[in-house]
């Protein structure tokens, strides 16, 4: 310590100062507990923003689970909705696979008709179609 001592009284020399040891022993433990002080405030507001990152996190964490379980519902919403809407696409192929095979049968019964030679009136039967009022 007496080192110590003999570097604050040659350095308050330099500045035209003149500090008895006692006095230079003061100043460098008045120094010394600024400094430990300082440490501890600085030490004591780390631990605070450290504390209250921490609860930030927990209530993020909190938030972020809450918006994932809506997700989750909402998810499972659409895949119900997806599966009736297969069931609905299924139901109306088979629906149109029916119809199809009611159109190929009834286009089947056109093609069966034989033709008729008589499709167009004679003149006679003009005339007298004409005369019905």
């Amino acid at each position: 310590m007496s080192w110590i001592v003999a570097i604050v009284m040659r350095l308050a020399g330099f500045a035209g100062v003149s500090l008895s040891p006692f006095a230079a022993g003061a100043l460098f433990a008045g120094s010394l507990a600024v400094l430990a002080g300082g440490a501890a405030i600085a030490s004591g507001a780390h631990l605070y923003n450290a504390g209250f990152s921490s609860a930030d996190a927990k209530c993020e964490a909190a938030q972020v689970a809450e918006q994932n379980a809506q997700l989750q519902a909402r998810l499972e919403e659409k895949d119900r909705q997806l599966v009736f809407a297969n069931a609905l696409q299924q139901r109306d192929a088979k629906r149109a696979a029916e119809a199809e095979a009611q159109i190929k049968s009834n286009q089947g019964a056109i093609d069966a008709t034989p033709a008729n030679a008589n499709k167009c009136f004679t003149r006679d039967m003009s005339r007298r179609v004409r005369g019905v009022r």
